[in-house]
Order: structure tokens, then sequence, then C-alpha cells
């Protein structure tokens, strides 16, 4: 008509225009004939990353190949914070209980992170331990400032624990997994089936929210009763 819209009119009430357009790729016609994206060379590139692997692990020989050494960490919020991870680096409590300075222990492959903090006994035992399950399998070389110095001290050194690790590499520190707690199947109690589980979790929390105030009035009541008394 007259009056009509150049436009399409939308679909119906207050919808987007429809102006969709589709890249037929695959489309002998298409005018991006023969611009498709594919994989055929993921067997190679399979190959050719795991030999990266092992010239890296040549290269940086004794040190491990998962880079440096990180701490076991809890993930975040309530709903994560059974896993655990890998962290950015061991606090300074845990590098004192195992009589390593943080200076110190950059220089031999481990991370240090002078910012966190440890909030439960459970986890600086668990790092400590990792650290100490390290330290035994760490070899430290001799270093001169030049090629020749230090190839003249490896040839004087007469520590045989460097000789004896020739050929080792420090393993164990590479995946972290988190255990999970299986329990066998087994047949529910008489407390078990009986028992509203929702309402029993509702009853918890609110006896968890209004402890500060119970006692504050059973304080009360005790006071008033001792007030009563003296009078």
């Amino acid at each position: 008509s007259r009056y009509s819209s150049p436009l399409p009119l939308p679909m119906g009430k207050n919808q987007p225009v429809p102006n969709n357009h589709f890249n037929w790729k695959w489309n002998p016609d298409a005018s991006h004939k023969g611009h498709v994206q594919t994989f055929f060379n993921q067997p190679a590139k399979k190959r050719s990353r795991r030999l990266k692997r092992q010239t890296k692990a040549r290269s940086i020989f004794p040190k491990p190949v998962c880079g440096k050494l990180r701490p076991i960490v809890s993930c975040c919020t309530q709903r994560y914070n059974m896993k655990v991870r890998e962290g950015r680096g061991f606090s300074l409590a845990e590098l004192k209980a195992v009589g390593l300075h943080k200076n110190y222990a950059r220089t031999v492959g481990i991370s240090v992170d002078h910012r966190r903090v440890n909030h439960s006994e459970e986890g600086l035992d668990r790092n400590v331990q990792r650290l100490k399950q390290y330290k035994q399998q760490l070899v430290v070389c001799p270093k001169g400032k030049t090629r020749k110095q230090r190839k003249e001290l490896r040839e004087k050194s007469k520590d045989t624990d460097i000789r004896q690790a020739k050929g080792q590499q420090i393993t164990g520190f590479e995946i972290i997994k988190n255990q999970g707690l299986d329990e066998a199947p087994r047949a529910l109690t008489k407390d078990e089936k009986t028992r509203n589980v929702y309402s029993f979790l509702r009853y918890s929390r609110r006896n968890l929210e209004f402890v500060g105030i119970r006692m504050q009035r059973q304080e009360r009541k005790e006071q008033a009763k001792k007030d009563a008394a003296n009078k």
C-alpha cells in the first residue's frame, strides 16, 4: 500500500525484526565456500604435545614437570567447601613449621603466598606433610656463577645424594584428587524412616540462630534469682 513500511514487520506485538544471517559454509554455492574449520590434525597434535612434554621434562630435570609445588586448599563458599584444589602458595606458618625461609623456599621450587592465613589445623597439617614429603625427594645441586664453575663443583662434590638422584625426578605432586565419602548401601533405620529431614534441618538451624539470645535469657533468670535471694 501507499503507507506500507519497506522494513519487514515483527512477528507479533513488540518482537524483534527477523533479520537472520545464516552462513552456509558447507554449501558449494555459498560465497564463503570451503571456509570450514576442521580438526583432522588432532592425532598429530596429540603426539606433538606429548613430545613437547618429554622435551621439557628432560630440559628442566630434576625439577618436577608440573611446575612449582603448590598447597592443597579448600574451595570457597558453602557449595564447594567439601572439595579441594591447588592453591596459590604456602603460607608463612606452614613454611615455619617445616623450617624453611620464604626466600629460600622460592629458590627450590616451592610457591609462597605471604597473604594466605591458615584457618584450620587440618589444612595446616595437610600442607606441612606435603612439604615434608617434598623435602625428602629434594636434592639441591651446587651452583656456581659460570657453567665452568658449576661443572667443577659437581665433579668435586662428595654428596652421595646427588649421584643417587641421577635419573630420578620428583613425582607424586601432579594431581590433587578429591576423596569422596562413599558409603556402602544399607537398610534404613526406624528413626530414619520416621524422621522428617526437612523439619529437622529447619529446627536445628533455628536453634543455632537463637543460641546467644537463650544464653542471655538464662543469665538474666539466674541473676534475678540471686537478687531475690539477697533481698
